[in-house]
């Protein structure tokens, strides 16, 4: 039998359809992956040695090349770029909530993820952030991010409302309820701005 022209696999064929089958199913086995690509699990070996942590680190890449920036805008100061990084992070992993609790799994060593953290980290240094707390910052805005993703997938009412008419919490809910817009996005906004106030605090004190 002649040899196909083409591959019948490829490294985006295999992480799309990986990705795929997270949103759809929040699992990710390579066996499962094989299947629905139509191979066998030693194809996907052939093309990711590493198993399923190499694809899911591909995942990472996939998700931060469309969505996380690597370089400062004109005219763009710690602030404004830190602010643009978690907004378009959270954007590319709210899309895929799933795929968060892979990834927190794992070290993170994907070349295209790395840039757009080498970036934050260049952004805050020549901010004025030392060595000593400039990785805690990164940690915090990350931890932060990859959180707001995953409340992003919540369902929409993430606290039973009681009812009681004296319940603090109950009497937020309802509120909340009747504003416009999303309560993740909100709530993400809000800790953003919480958190840039603070991280200039610690810049000031270094």
């Amino acid at each position: 039998m002649a040899r196909p022209t083409t591959p019948l696999l490829s490294r985006e064929l295999v992480l799309r359809t990986a990705l795929d089958l997270l949103d759809r199913t929040g699992e990710l086995g390579l066996p499962r992956l094989a299947r629905e690509l139509d191979v066998s699990t030693s194809s996907l070996y052939h093309h990711f040695k590493g198993g399923r942590e190499e694809v899911v680190e591909g995942i990472r890449g996939l998700l931060s090349a469309d969505g996380m920036p690597v370089s400062v805008l004109p005219g763009e100061d710690w602030r404004e770029f830190t602010r643009r990084w978690a907004r378009q992070y959270r954007a590319a992993f709210a899309a895929h909530p799933a795929a968060v609790p892979l990834l927190t799994a794992q070290t993170v060593s994907h070349p295209a993820t790395l840039a757009s953290y080498e970036a934050l980290a260049d952004v805050l240094h020549d901010a004025g952030f030392g060595d000593e707390e400039l990785l805690h910052a990164v940690t915090v805005l990350d931890c932060f991010v990859l959180g707001s993703a995953l409340d992003a997938g919540a369902p929409v009412q993430v606290w039973a409302d009681s009812g009681r008419e004296d319940s603090r919490l109950s009497r937020a809910i309802r509120a909340t309820r009747a504003q416009p817009g999303d309560r993740s996005e909100r709530a993400f906004l809000l800790g953003l701005e919480s958190l840039l106030t603070g991280l200039e605090r610690l810049r000031g004190s270094a």
